[in-house]
């Protein structure tokens, strides 16, 4: 189940539609279906190792904790000297979440969906994140 408040339109969500799950990007017709109640029929997409790769995330070969866990990273495009990524583990447990650096400094706290994934992309660099779902 989703939260409204987290959610802006173009987020990708997954959505139940009879039997089948889709991924999809939230529109207003969503918030609508939100609103009545029908939060039920829709899911955040995890932040998975083929979901990482189609954001854009590129896997460091030389991660020290390999081949139990494995991080990726995404450099963001912000003007500046200053070293922006988001970085992306997937844990020896299968836990997987992202956090955002500025200079390998931690500025969020972890977020685990495709949806703050992209919000957070938008706060930073000022335009969606291109995502090949």
């Amino acid at each position: 189940m989703i939260e409204a408040s987290e959610l802006r339109i173009g987020n990708y969500i997954l959505h139940k539609a009879a039997v089948r799950i889709l991924p999809v990007k939230c529109t207003l017709q969503h918030f609508e279906l939100l609103a009545k109640g029908l939060a039920k029929d829709m899911f955040p997409i995890a932040l998975k190792q083929d979901t990482l790769q189609k954001c854009g995330f590129v896997e460091n070969k030389k991660y020290y904790l390999l081949p139990d866990a494995r991080e990726f990273v995404l450099t963001l495009p912000v003007m500046g000297n200053n070293k922006n990524e988001v970085y992306a583990y997937i844990n020896s447990n299968k836990e997987s979440y992202a956090r955002a650096t500025v200079n390998d400094l931690v500025i969020t706290n972890n977020f685990y969906h495709v949806h703050q994934l992209q919000n957070v992309y938008y706060a930073l660099v000022g335009k969606e994140l291109e995502i090949m779902l």
